[in-house]
């Protein structure tokens, strides 16, 4: 899974791809919480949230890939 996420060198520096991740965790398990989803089968998906707090990710989200094209 890695090797498809940089491209064998060529894609995103890791601390990048690590950003994200974090990132979209952040956002998912603010909303489980706020769904008070307990379990491993009680998931959410990025699709699941909000409008506007799918619209903050996404903005987010190119934020930090902006950073890694400097």
């Amino acid at each position: 899974m890695w090797s498809r996420l940089t491209r064998g060198g060529d894609g995103l520096p890791r601390e990048k791809v690590d950003a994200i991740v974090r990132l979209i965790d952040q956002y998912l398990s603010e909303e489980a919480s706020l769904r008070n989803l307990q379990s491993d089968k009680q998931t959410i998906h990025p699709r699941d949230l909000p409008p506007d707090k799918r619209e903050a990710l996404i903005g987010e989200i190119f934020d930090v890939l902006k950073d890694a094209q400097r």
